[in-house]
């Protein structure tokens, strides 16, 4: 599912109107009848209901008053508040229409806050149509910032008109001022802000209505960005004649005398999602904790301090497609041979790398590593998994300016030549070329370990002959139904996570599209 900003929007629709003769006056009809047939499918009947629109001046406000004539078909119970004259001429033709066809519009300026939040809190459905995807400046006029107030305050049940009103389209942040609402139509194609808190979360349950986009866009407009869906996903392929050696080996590096477990943990995932053969090269600690969960797992233990030439000398005898995990639970002690390692994995041999936790710390200190990035050979797959802390010392860029900023995320993969995970509430990923959002999890995730479990389904997909991208995205997104799956949310630890994994492997498939929530 296509991701759009407000600019690739504008384009969409100019698009649509100028080239397939679909009126902007057609496109607002359906919007805003789009809106009124979300509500009726969410809440049932609308006979026994009254509500309340609050307009803007622009076009959003113009799909506010298409909803409030079509509700009139309904019940009589309708208000309109406008907060401005409408200023577009489409805005000003609906709004003619709804008082043509029996509507009363109420002023702001002439009704004042008291009466409006009476008005709201008598209605049984607020419709919030103040402002739209345009809106890219701070609210700081009163009259808007009262009636935003009000509207949280006092509504029952609020439904947004394309975005809540105050969250910016592109980023998902709040515009200092933001309706929270329950519910919010969207048209076409779900925006950055829709996927990305806090706008994700002032977003409520979230509706795309198609109101006529023609589907042949996609051979006009490119579009890079898209909401990880089930038909994103591919699982690898397992046929029946297999042998263990068809499903790849997965190679753990990692643990310390700090971390003990966190090799372990991406080890038993890599098994349960598929690998045909896991080997961790870890401290001999590690080592007993792996074989004290189980015996199947391949250890090459470390006694004692941990030496670049075994190490490297280990990862030469491997198969070439076999997949190195580098860095769970590795600490950033000897260093100077971690660095070597990693100098080694990534410029010397053709094995696809993962590297997460502090083997991405030891990278991003490390400037000729990172030199390595982009030195290495084309084909080479590098997949980095950082969440926003490390993705800030790789970039060299304070966390509030990487955190859930796809742009960067696209830019760093693309400079570097690697696929980038950057792990948070809304997941993004990027090959250079192609944006990913994933909406899927929740805070059962949210614990120690998780990110090492993480990486070993990621290894275990690519192990298994998936596209890298693909291994990624189906890695991220599973991940995610799992921690959905947890009973009761949160209340768990991460090693509980690993053996729901295969039940949502099994049921992926079959996967209803309508039960992944948006909220």
């Amino acid at each position: 599912m296509k991701v759009v900003s407000s600019k690739e929007m504008k384009e969409i629709e100019k698009v649509t109107i100028d080239e397939f003769g679909i009126s902007e006056e057609l496109l607002m009809e359906r919007a805003g009848i789009s809106v009124v047939q979300a509500i009726w499918h969410e809440l049932g009947s609308l006979e026994d209901r009254n509500f309340l629109i609050i307009c803007g001046s622009g076009n959003n406000g113009g799909d506010g008053y298409v909803t409030a004539r079509d509700l009139l078909n309904y019940t009589e119970a309708v208000r309109v508040v406008s907060i401005d004259e409408p200023r577009s001429e489409v805005s000003k033709i609906n709004s003619d229409r709804y008082i043509r066809h029996g509507g009363i519009i109420y002023k702001y300026s002439d009704i004042g806050l008291e009466k409006l939040s009476e008005m709201i809190s008598s209605a049984d459905i607020v419709i919030d149509a103040i402002f739209g995807t345009g809106l890219d400046r701070v609210i700081d006029e009163k009259k808007y910032i009262d009636t935003i107030g009000a509207i949280n305050l006092y509504s029952r049940f609020t439904v947004s008109i394309d975005i809540p009103s105050g969250v910016a389209t592109d980023t998902g942040k709040i515009l200092d001022y933001a309706v929270q609402a329950d519910m919010t139509v969207t048209f076409g194609y779900p925006k950055p802000c829709h996927v990305l808190f806090p706008g994700r979360e002032l977003t409520g349950k979230l509706k795309i209505a198609k109101i006529g986009i023609p589907s042949q866009i996609h051979n006009i407009l490119e579009f890079d960005k898209s909401l990880l869906t089930v038909e994103n996903v591919h699982r690898p392929n397992r046929p029946r004649w297999s042998h263990k050696g068809d499903f790849g080996e997965v190679i753990v590096i990692g643990g310390s005398d700090k971390y003990i477990g966190a090799p372990v943990l991406s080890a038993l995932s890599a098994q349960r999602c598929g690998s045909g053969i896991t080997r961790l090269v870890v401290p001999e600690k590690s080592c007993q904790c792996a074989m004290s969960h189980d015996p199947s797992l391949i250890c090459n233990g470390i006694d004692g301090k941990l030496s670049a030439d075994y190490v490297n000398e280990f990862i030469s005898s491997l198969p070439s497609n076999a997949v190195l995990l580098i860095g769970p639970g590795w600490s950033v002690e000897n260093e100077e041979d971690k660095i070597k390692i990693l100098e080694f994995a990534i410029g010397k041999v053709s094995n696809p790398v993962i590297i997460d936790a502090d083997g991405i710390n030891i990278l991003a200190k490390t400037p000729h590593l990172k030199d390595l990035l982009r030195e290495k050979s084309s084909s080479k797959t590098i997949i980095l998994t950082p969440h926003p802390g490390e993705f800030s010392r790789l970039t060299g860029k304070p966390i509030k300016e990487i955190k859930q900023n796809y742009q960067e995320v696209k830019s760093f993969s693309q400079q570097y030549m690697v696929i980038t995970s950057l792990k948070d509430a809304t997941t993004i990923i990027s090959d250079g070329e192609t944006i990913y959002f994933n909406i899927t999890g929740n805070t059962s995730l949210s614990k120690a370990g998780s990110g090492d479990i993480l990486s070993g389904i990621l290894a275990a997909f690519l192990s298994q002959h998936l596209r890298p991208i693909d291994a990624v995205k189906t890695a991220v997104y599973t991940f995610g139904l799992v921690g959905e799956m947890i009973p009761s949310e949160g209340m768990n630890s991460s090693f509980e996570v690993i053996f729901k994994l295969p039940e949502v492997l099994n049921k992926l498939d079959r996967f209803d599209e309508n039960q992944l929530r948006m909220d």
